[in-house]
């Protein structure tokens, strides 16, 4: 009897040495968590501060360069030759350019910042709602979409919305030098995931250098040819990969090019 009750109080007492560690464990844990959550929120806060600063204060000398051009544009356009007002208009090019870059910088840097909201996305009146806000210049060639139905999807609408515009945007830009535009958008479902794509047949791009194409202010063709910033792909990146998909592309150059992006199934 007392052998039992010795090695009952044996076996408690090593009960409770393991749930001891397990509680120091647990503090510890918690007290890492506590310290790398202050250490985030010091990160937003410092993340905040500098887009304050990028914001205001870049745009400062942005628009005093752009006002003194004016300047000489307006009180000394007379003694100013040709060659002079074509490098006052470089100028006032060169810094619409540097306010459009801030824009899009900021807009990258907010996407790690804002919250995701998950709703149910009819993805095909989506599309055909981002198609019909597309203005075209006079004279551009109108584009010809293909658009299958799509599969529905959860996410931000918002934020998804963004990443058709910014993909079937691109689709025109890289075609307007074909005879015809033509855009294909589909949808596919594979295992626990849906899969968009939306083909062009315009420039298209190398293969070889695929690893720059989602950088941010990556550029694969000149600015001269093909107008932008370099961010596009890399807004499209951050948004899908905050919706836990994935993004990816294949070309050929001067063939045209199709882009993917995969949402997780909301059936599974």
């Amino acid at each position: 009897m007392k052998e039992k009750r010795k090695v009952e109080k044996l076996k408690r007492a090593a009960e409770l040495i393991v749930k001891n560690r397990e509680l120091a464990y647990q503090e510890k844990r918690s007290s890492e968590l506590t310290l790398a959550n202050d250490e985030l929120k010091k990160a937003q806060e410092e993340l905040g501060s500098f887009s304050y600063s990028v914001s205001h204060d870049l745009r400062a000398p942005i628009r005093a360069i752009n006002g003194y051009t004016q300047i000489l544009i307006e009180d000394h356009a007379d003694s100013i030759d040709d060659d002079g007002k074509k490098i006052i208009q470089a100028i006032v090019n060169n810094s619409n350019k540097m306010g459009i870059l801030i824009d899009d910088l900021l807009a990258f840097s907010k996407l790690g910042r804002k919250e995701v909201s998950s709703s149910n996305i009819n993805m095909t009146s989506l599309v055909n709602g981002v198609i019909n806000d597309i203005t075209f210049e006079k004279g551009e060639n109108t584009p010809i979409f293909e658009i299958e139905e799509l599969a529905p999807a959860n996410g931000d609408s918002s934020l998804i919305k963004q990443v058709w515009i910014n993909l079937i945007s691109n689709a025109i830009k890289y075609s307007k030098y074909k005879p015809e535009i033509k855009i294909k958008i589909a949808s596919t479902l594979q295992d626990h995931k849906i899969i968009y794509s939306i083909k062009d047949w315009g420039a298209g791009f190398d293969m070889a250098y695929y690893d720059k194409l989602f950088g941010v202010f990556q550029r694969l063709h000149s600015q001269e040819e093909f107008k932008g910033t370099g961010i596009g792909l890399a807004i499209v990146q951050k948004i899908v990969s905050r919706h836990s998909g994935a993004v990816w592309a294949e070309s050929k150059l001067d063939e045209g090019a199709e882009f993917y992006f995969s949402l997780p199934n909301i059936k599974h």
